[in-house]
């Protein structure tokens, strides 16, 4: 452990990474989740939020202890420690999740887009293409580095969370509520339903597999300039914890905030899907409540696409050693959102369908980062205890058989 003193000027080199992370937790497919649990049962699922949230705190505290404490992500370790048979399978899986939530970020900013601007969603759609490709451009405007777009990506993020600060000052929910949904409990089993799809689609694989990559800036440059001491990284394991948790808690603020102001303004709408919330919150707090409601749904999409974008290349790049143009990548995966809006499909249950792909892909991602991080011979002093690792078994184990039961019940319920 670190003898160093701790300094918050130090803190705020290393803050950065757990924003980039943080989109993935209120990407525009947790919204239509929130706002449903909301509208139809008040504040009752806030708890659910809150539990899914410490779990997602905890899942990526351990995939930057990884990147720290080895140099390497998921990926690169998976081909370089798995069977090549394996590794194609892995590859495959997260290539397909990849598509999923850069096909959900494009539609949701799209939606925002086309809600605000009150024109046509394939034009919405074109002009979040157009938007994602603009922060693209800041990203490798920077050879080295991460900081410029930990920037960009930090003052979206506060822009989404002033925006629910916003609603939840128009809201005005009473403690009372917040205290009731706090308390566990599940209403029916239609809210079983729904509390399954916040708890399993509250951790995105992609996240999980980036996270590991975007420490590797700031351990290149701490080695280089103090040495590759475990002091060293204990020092950037205890500030990027930090900065995860502050991070993670913010997105815990944004989701909580989304149930409780659709708790206080749709309860009994039956309305479920973006766009009729936008209408909705219109007439109950007045057109700025709505202004405010696009504005951080666009700041979401785009937030998310860019961090989804970063992480297919990390992907492509890990499991076969392949470093595609990040342009490129953009282009191609582009594509498959701007067809789906074209064809008319109904945004709600394309984003829907993106989040039963993305419960698919996570025992995929969450099974290696547990069975790595075990392995003392890899991770040194970092590896987990027998305690963290039967937390994050008992984690994964659950994350997996809900996501399986939602699975399911999607197809064949």
């Amino acid at each position: 452990m670190s003898n160093r003193t701790f300094s918050f000027r130090e803190l705020a080199k290393y803050m950065g990474p757990g924003f980039l992370i943080s989109v993935a937790y209120m990407d525009p497919g947790n919204w239509a989740t929130n706002i449903s649990g909301g509208a139809k049962y008040g504040t009752a699922l806030l708890w659910v939020i809150v539990l899914a949230s410490m779990m997602a705190m905890g899942i990526q505290i351990v995939a930057a202890k990884l990147g720290i404490a080895t140099g390497k992500g998921i990926a690169q370790l998976c081909r370089e420690r798995l069977p090549r048979r394996v590794v194609i399978v892995l590859w495959a899986a997260a290539e397909l999740a990849m598509i999923a939530t850069d096909m959900a970020e494009i539609i949701g900013a799209a939606i925002g887009f086309s809600l605000i601007f009150n024109i046509p969603l394939p034009g919405g759609a074109i002009l979040a293409g157009a938007s994602s490709f603009a922060l693209l451009g800041v990203r490798t405007a920077y050879k080295r580095g991460f900081r410029a777009i930990e920037y960009v990506i930090m003052a979206l993020v506060g822009v989404i969370a002033l925006a629910f600060v916003f609603e939840v000052v128009l809201a005005q929910p009473t403690t009372g509520q917040v205290a009731a949904g706090l308390a566990p409990s599940i209403p029916n089993a239609d809210a079983l339903y729904v509390a399954i799809g916040i708890l399993g689609a509250t951790v995105m694989p992609h996240s999980i597999y980036l996270h590991p990559y975007i420490v590797q800036d700031r351990r290149e440059r701490l080695v280089a300039e103090s040495g590759d001491t475990e002091d060293v990284h204990r020092d950037h394991f205890r500030y990027e914890s930090i900065d995860t948790i502050v991070a993670l808690f913010g997105a815990m603020f944004v989701n909580a905030a989304m149930l409780v102001v659709a708790a206080a303004a749709l309860t009994g709408t039956g309305i479920s899907t973006l766009n009729d919330a936008y209408v909705t919150l219109s007439g109950v707090f007045g057109s700025n409540a709505s202004l405010a409601f696009g504005i951080a749904l666009i700041a979401a999409g785009l937030s998310s696409s860019l961090v989804a974008t970063m992480s297919g290349q990390t992907v492509m790049d890990g499991f076969l050693d392949w470093n595609v143009n990040v342009w490129i990548r953009r282009s191609v995966t582009l594509v498959p959102s701007l067809v789906v809006v074209i064809a008319g499909f109904d945004p709600t249950s394309v984003l829907v369908a993106s989040q039963v792909a993305l419960s698919f892909e996570l025992p995929f991602v969450l099974i290696p980062l547990v069975y790595f991080t075990r392995e003392e011979g890899l991770m040194g002093t970092f590896v987990n205890r027998t305690s963290t690792t039967g937390v994050m078994g008992v984690i994964v184990a659950l994350i997996s058989v809900l996501n399986v039961w939602l699975l399911y019940t999607t197809i064949f319920g």
